[in-house]
């Protein structure tokens, strides 16, 4: 099983996010099975390496968050506060979870564009898979170590400073569903491969060896043809705004997805404020404890709010009183389980 090395901004955004929402390290030792004392030497940097899976259940524990987007933003605010951009594309684990765990939603248009690609160079999708799992910019040494994951970035050892490498392999299966539309998401290396080797096919043909200038070359040009998309990591699509100028500029590098959370979020906020100017004391004391509650377990709030409770429009005054009342008890028969019952575990 893959294994990340505990830099100091692992630690440190581990225990600002565990702390940001409230989460006692006792009740993280309890989801992971360890003791506090091992959670208080993994924020102190003394644990050196800990199974990716167990990082990101880590992860997924203390922010609370059910997307990955949404807790990939939260671990680069965490890291903003203190690296800069150079310092956080060094650190491997964040890189491995944004570009690699991470599921991004892809525009259509993009495929659009790949497919295209593929039809006007005439190769068929398994010289495409077949070139792409050659993994051909990397060592002969590297291809053969067993020991290196796939589809995990690390650091070459015959390499100097923070280069990151990557041993990628995509199955057939992977590679028809997201040009065929199958599945409408992926991680961002997925569909970086899928550009990159179309380009690379594009402009040198059967050439496998290339100069380290032309490898960074595309690579700079396999980025640009994504961000034309609108296709970003939560790396990339920070990057860009902090070279932004002003809020127009940002406005144009956000995907429609983006967007759409901006306009949701707006709506939300402004239904607040509404119930804010008829009643601003009992609003506060509603948002106070819905506030508690998502800090308790944002999963399961954005789950419960979801529900579809418009679908009772008809409902009379009375009936929605009786719903309420329910649901309060409810939560009290939960609450009042007992506690072997009750145990932290995962859903």
């Amino acid at each position: 099983m893959p294994r990340a090395i505990v830099t100091l901004g692992l630690a440190e955004t581990l225990r600002n996010i565990r702390i940001q929402n409230k989460i006692q390290a006792k009740q993280l030792a309890s989801h992971i099975g360890k003791s506090p004392a091992y959670v208080s030497k993994l924020e102190n940097g003394s644990i050196q390496t800990i199974d990716v899976d167990e990082l990101y259940s880590i992860l997924q524990f203390i922010s609370g968050e059910e997307s990955q987007i949404e807790l990939a933003e939260q671990i680069y605010k965490s890291l903003n506060l203190k690296y800069s951009t150079k310092e956080i594309e060094d650190q491997l684990w964040f890189v491995n979870y944004d570009t690699v765990r991470c599921i991004l939603p892809i525009p259509d248009s993009l495929i659009t564009d790949l497919n295209s690609r593929i039809e006007s160079l005439g190769i068929t999708r398994q010289y495409l898979i077949d070139r792409i799992n050659a993994n051909e910019a990397l060592s002969d040494e590297d291809k053969l170590d067993v020991t290196i994951p796939y589809n995990q970035w690390y650091h070459p050892a015959n390499e100097s400073g923070n280069t990151q490498a990557i041993k990628i392999k995509l199955s057939d299966k992977e590679l028809n569903s997201i040009l065929d539309r199958k599945k409408d998401v992926a991680p961002y290396i997925y569909i970086f491969c899928i550009a990159f080797y179309l380009l690379k096919i594009e402009r040198f043909k059967d050439i496998v060896s290339l100069t380290d200038d032309s490898n960074i070359e595309l690579t700079q040009a396999t980025t640009s043809l994504l961000n034309s998309y609108k296709f970003l990591s939560i790396f990339q699509k920070n990057k860009l705004i902090a070279e932004k100028q002003s809020q127009e500029d940002i406005q144009e590098i956000l995907s429609s997805f983006d967007k759409d959370n901006i306009e949701i979020l707006s709506d939300i906020i402004s239904g607040f404020r509404f119930a804010s100017q008829h009643n601003i004391k009992a609003t506060n004391e509603q948002l106070k404890a819905f506030g508690e509650n998502m800090h308790w377990d944002l999963g399961f709030m954005l789950r419960l709010i979801s529900m579809q409770y418009n679908s009772l429009k008809e409902t009379s005054v009375s009936n929605k009183k009786c719903l309420l009342s329910e649901i309060e008890d409810l939560i009290q028969k939960y609450a009042n389980l007992p506690i072997d019952q009750n145990r932290i575990e995962s859903y």
